[in-house]
């Protein structure tokens, strides 16, 4: 098993094929988002593991010496990682290829399967008009939003720096809006694994304001930039009975694409 160098990504392209539908990987893939990825091999490599932060990828097929290596591989540098950070699981997604050997694979490991969905839409040829209720205006996420004290501005910024390495990184790279009520930011929703003319969103509303339609405005918001700077295809994942977030996409035009289930790893019992 080793660990491949960034400047050979590329050589996964054709192992993760299968899960396209995850902006998350061809953005590792193609150097734009930071990772750590293991393969059986470096030259034409069959099976790989990919992690970032509280997420990780099962990509390729089974190979045996692969898979008998990989958990004491990940003993020895992700999982102290994540114990470093405070964290006693990871979310692990995987090529329906894997489903039938993760009990070995994670031998003895806790394991909880979980259906996702996945929603999509060409944003293209349409207007996103935004329509607040009164109260509440529309900002971008920039760096005069990132030097103001506005309340819940701490959330939004750990909201940026899930995907990516900075804030910095963020607004070079990614684009967002919040929904404001006075000074507190209440509603925000922000690109995510931007691709050529794709990418995905994130999106959030603290509780207290939840069922205001707030949500769909600020993704209206995000969505109009989108397609401003040439990005028409849209992603959005949810679990699959989050029916607020299910509601939320299809009022904004997304349509279901799939269902794929993904499982929570704990490491440690505690």
């Amino acid at each position: 098993m080793s660990l491949l160098a960034p400047e050979h990504y590329n050589k996964l392209m054709s192992l993760g094929a299968s899960l396209n539908y995850h902006l998350t990987l061809r953005s590792i893939i193609q150097g734009k988002t930071s990772a750590s990825v293991y393969v059986d091999r470096v030259q034409k490599p069959q099976a790989a593991f990919l992690w970032r932060k509280e997420k990780a990828w099962l990509l390729g097929s089974p190979v045996d010496t692969f898979t008998e290596d990989l958990l004491d591989t990940l003993e020895g540098g992700y999982f102290q990682i994540l114990r470093e950070h405070g964290a006693d699981r990871f979310r692990l997604h995987y090529d329906e290829m894997w489903g039938s050997v993760l009990d070995r694979v994670f031998l003895g490991l806790k394991r909880e399967e979980y259906p996702r969905s996945y929603y999509h839409m060409d944003a293209g040829g349409k207007k996103w008009d935004v329509n607040l209720p009164p109260g509440f205006r529309v900002v971008e996420i920039d760096e005069a939003l990132f030097a103001s004290e506005h309340g819940n501005l701490d959330r939004v910024r750990d909201e940026t720096v899930s995907e990516r390495d900075s804030v910095e990184d963020f607004l070079e790279s990614s684009f967002g809006y919040v929904a404001m009520e006075g000074d507190e930011i209440v509603s925000w929703c922000m690109s995510e694994y931007n691709m050529g003319d794709r990418c995905e969103l994130g999106i959030a509303t603290i509780e207290r304001h939840q069922r205001k339609g707030l949500a769909t405005q600020v993704a209206r918001a995000v969505i109009g930039h989108a397609v401003r700077q040439g990005v028409h295809g849209i992603g959005w994942h949810c679990w699959k009975n989050n029916e607020p977030s299910v509601r939320t996409a299809l009022k904004i035009g997304f349509k279901h694409g799939l269902d794929y289930s993904i499982c929570q790893v704990k490491i440690d019992d505690n």
